[in-house]
């Protein structure tokens, strides 16, 4: 028989004596021995649910790297192979508060208090650990003090005697400390098995993410088989965990804060790209879980005080101190992502979509606090140092050239490498306060920039509707000394200019494709600019045109699509057609990369590097047949306008038979009928320009 087992008392056995002086206090004390049995009940209802998590953060503690979890019949053994109990071990399991764990040492507890949260679990608990053998059970503790009727269950123990009260289950216990390695055994008598069951189930496998030393769970009870492996490693300069339970793989990508490497952040991770963790994951762990949002669809780990029940975060010193060293951590990684001396792809989609989570305290603070950390740091952009506080967004009437252009002067732009790279980085500099490109902004730095013409159209168009209603002398005046208008190969101010018929035909057409032809005559004539033949003839055509697009059939045929195909295209119909287009384009011969930016609004969803160094745009519209019609925005207008030959729609049919078509140059090459619903430009014929990815592909090879 094992060790574990086997054993009679001896008169010098410690338990005898902890018993006796436990006895001897409730007997001179029994009003406060009562209170204790109502202080455990409360702490067991706090900690509702958290049983177990509580069960293995102790064998952490224990350096245990093997937990498991068995039932037999209507006994359930929890189990260890971490350091065997010590007297001192043994008090402090009794005592509540009592822990020799400290707060900031090794150990994850420090209370005290964390077995507590067993006694709802069964009737009577036996612990067995190496020499000593005890067990809880109010009715024996009872028998001892007939006197008081209310009393905890986990405060008196009682030395295990193998002959007057021998567990049928030794043999069972035998195997499993050989088998295992299991040092220490809990085992729960006549459990509760709703409760059991219940919190098994629901127990998250990633509750474990930040434990020291658990490595192993193995939980056989009844129906519930589950088996978990913790997997710490390094790559590339990484600190990886995965967690594995049967085929589900989540893989955390831990960063640690330099002043104290207990606070940490993990980031979620699929392949080589962070993604959002999901709402039930997010959450701050006091090393093991809460339930306190953690700001951001990330993990926060660190020394945090929390409520009785563990559930809460109380921000007292301890707290605000992870806090900080958080804050610090995660600011000095947004500024090397930012700079680029990290790449980190996706690094900030988890904290994109938080708007719909209310009431979170962590949140509010979180962003408010990396707000300020960030306002007064300088960043390293191409060898210059600027300040955060000047970085601009680009405007949605503002070509990425040109808006890269007006804000070298004063301001800071957000690259367009970057925005590549981080599609959803425009959305998390908006949640911080960084200021888009304003209309004022841009016309005091127009006359110091070398735009282009496409700008300077977009630019007047905005000016137009901006000031429609308030074009006063001063305004005009201001206006007429930009040089917004393009004659010959310069770009001249108003007063510089006679008749409109000296401008440049695609600086007309722009404006009278995208101002209302009462705001434009509006403005020619406070330009005191003459209409001139081109622009009254251009403004008659947009009053009169109708739509008369011609119809021709697509003209290339789908054959040979193995042989254009580096793989089979990962195609799944409930995903969007973006990401299916994504997946359709990477599996081609003749693609190099492809980046979905379409979090981005720079007017286009995708952007693709071909093999023969070409670069392409593609918008994507989703449509039901090749015959169906589809629009594009004013911002897909203006970058397909920009982009010319190199801009492409991308037609897809996101069905069972996955098919797509480019139609090149939409522009030139479609006839657009522009509706006014915040502008869009609405095309209803399209099929004599559409063709095959796959041809077109082979095309500019």
């Amino acid at each position: 028989m094992s060790k574990l087992i086997s054993g009679n008392m001896r008169a010098d056995n410690p338990i005898i004596e902890l018993q006796k002086e436990l006895l001897k206090e409730a007997s001179s004390a029994p009003k406060l021995f009562r209170d204790l049995g109502k202080v455990e009940q409360y702490i067991a209802e706090s900690y509702k649910t958290r049983s177990f998590i509580e069960l293995i953060q102790n064998a952490d503690d224990a350096n245990s790297s093997a937990f498991g979890i068995y039932s037999i019949g209507n006994i359930l053994l929890v189990a260890n192979n971490g350091k065997p109990f010590t007297v001192h071990d043994i008090e402090a399991l009794c005592r509540s508060g009592s822990s020799n764990k400290n707060r900031g040492g090794s150990t994850i507890g420090y209370r005290g208090i964390g077995f507590k949260s067993v006694v709802n679990l069964a009737k009577s608990i036996y612990v067995f650990s190496d020499d000593y053998k005890f067990y809880f059970d109010k009715d024996a503790t009872h028998q001892l003090l007939p006197d008081i009727s209310e009393m905890p269950l986990i405060r008196i123990l009682h030395p295990y005697d193998e002959k007057g009260n021998s567990l049928t289950i030794a043999p069972q216990i035998d195997k499993l400390a050989k088998e295992k390695g299991y040092t220490t055994f809990f085992i729960f008598c006549d459990v509760n098995s709703r409760i059991v069951n219940q919190e098994l189930q629901d127990f998250d496998r990633n509750s474990l993410l930040f434990l020291n030393n658990i490595s192993q769970i193995t939980c056989r009870v009844g129906n519930i088989q589950r088996e978990i492996t913790v997997t710490k490693k390094h790559l590339n300069n990484q600190r990886i965990i995965e967690i594995k339970e049967g085929e589900k793989i989540d893989t955390w990508e831990i960063l640690n804060s330099t002043k104290e490497p207990r606070d940490m952040i993990a980031f979620k991770i699929k392949g080589d790209t962070i993604i959002p963790a999901t709402p039930q994951e997010a959450v701050v762990h006091s090393f093991t879980p809460t339930i306190e949002f953690a700001g951001a669809y990330i993990k926060i780990n660190g020394d945090y005080s929390t409520d009785p029940s563990r559930k809460n975060i109380d921000f007292d010193e301890f707290s605000q101190r992870s806090f900080d060293n958080i804050l610090t951590l995660l600011v000095d990684t947004i500024v090397d992502v930012l700079e680029g001396k990290t790449i980190r792809r996706g690094f900030f989609s988890p904290f994109v979509n938080v708007s719909n989570i209310d009431g979170s305290k962590f949140k509010t603070k979180l962003y408010k606090e990396i707000t300020e950390g960030l306002k007064h740091r300088k960043l390293c952009f191409n060898g210059t140092q600027v300040f955060f506080s000047s970085l601009r967004l680009r405007p949605d009437w503002l070509n990425y050239e040109d808006y890269e252009q007006i804000c070298k002067a004063d301001f800071c732009p957000v690259s367009k490498e970057r925005l590549t790279t981080y599609p959803e980085l425009p959305i998390f500099l908006e949640l911080l306060g960084v200021k888009t490109l304003h209309l004022n902004e841009t016309m005091n730095a127009i006359n110091a920039t070398a735009i282009s013409v496409t700008g300077a159209a977009q630019i007047t168009t905005k000016i137009i509707s901006q000031y429609r209603f308030d074009l006063t002398q001063e305004k005009v005046a201001e206006i007429n000394s930009l040089k917004l208008f393009p004659k010959g190969n310069t770009l001249v101010s108003a007063n510089e200019v006679e008749s409109a018929d000296e401008l440049k035909k695609d600086f007309i057409s722009y404006l009278v494709d995208h101002v209302e032809t009462a705001d434009l005559k509006q403005f020619i004539a406070k330009t005191k600019i003459k209409p001139g033949t081109s622009l009254q003839a251009n403004m008659a055509q947009e009053t009169s045109q109708a739509l008369k697009p011609s119809e021709p059939q697509c003209q290339s045929s789908e054959s040979g699509l193995k042989s254009v195909f580096n793989f089979i295209p990962n195609l799944k119909k409930w995903r969007s057609a973006e990401k299916n287009a994504l997946e359709y384009l990477q599996a081609l011969n003749g693609v190099l990369t492809v980046n979905d930016v379409s979090l981005a609004n720079m007017g286009y969803d995708l952007e693709v590097m071909l093999e023969n160094g070409k670069k392409i745009f593609i918008e994507v519209k989703n449509v039901n047949s090749f015959n169906e019609p589809f629009k594009i925005t004013n911002n897909e207008y203006s970058s397909a306008h920009n982009y010319g030959a190199s801009y492409f729609i991308g037609i897809v049919v996101n069905d069972d038979n996955f098919e797509m078509r480019l139609i090149q140059d939409p522009i030139n090459n479609l006839k657009f009928q522009k509706q006014i619903e915040k502008w869009s430009w609405n095309c209803e014929s399209y099929a004599g320009q559409m063709t095959l990815v796959q041809d077109l592909i082979r095309g500019s090879k």
